[in-house]
């Protein structure tokens, strides 16, 4: 019988899947490598106001609380430019998912496609040979009614 005629298409779906799917598994890790920069930067923030206050306590001079006022500014800067990084790896990662998901779900239709195709070759299967038992049946009936008589 003929071979599934979309097998080709089938296989270079199965392929741009799985590279699909390291792309998503690429950009999740950058979102999560994101979480863990921003993370850092809150640990950073709060060890450094609690260093603050620990000093503000003893008393210290304008210029340092100027300093560390400008260290704040500087460090919420860093973690608007974190969130902004986080925001843009966790869309480009649901772009990415959806993408595989599409194609994911191309692939599950070729194959049904496929599995569609095989059963209908091996029904067609099945009645050739059927179709040469009856055959062989009938010329064995016709061979033995010949010497009987």
């Amino acid at each position: 019988m003929k071979p599934f005629a979309l097998a080709r298409v089938l296989q270079l779906a199965e392929r741009r899947s799985e590279t699909l799917s390291r792309g998503v598994k690429h950009a999740h890790g950058v979102w999560l490598r994101a979480r863990g920069r921003q993370v850092q930067l809150a640990a950073l923030r709060d060890a450094h106001i609690a260093l603050l206050a620990l000093d503000l306590k003893g008393g210290v001079p304008a210029s340092q609380v100027r300093e560390a006022s400008r260290l704040q500014q500087a460090q919420t800067g860093e973690m608007q430019a974190a969130q902004a990084a986080i925001d843009a790896a966790h869309a480009e990662w649901q772009a990415r998912l959806n993408a595989w998901l599409a194609e994911e779900n191309r692939v599950k239709a070729l194959r049904l496609l496929e599995a569609r195709h095989q059963a209908e070759v091996a029904i067609a299967e099945r009645r050739i040979e059927q179709r040469q038992h009856d055959e062989l049946v009938e010329r064995m009936h016709q061979q033995n009614g010949g010497r009987r008589r």
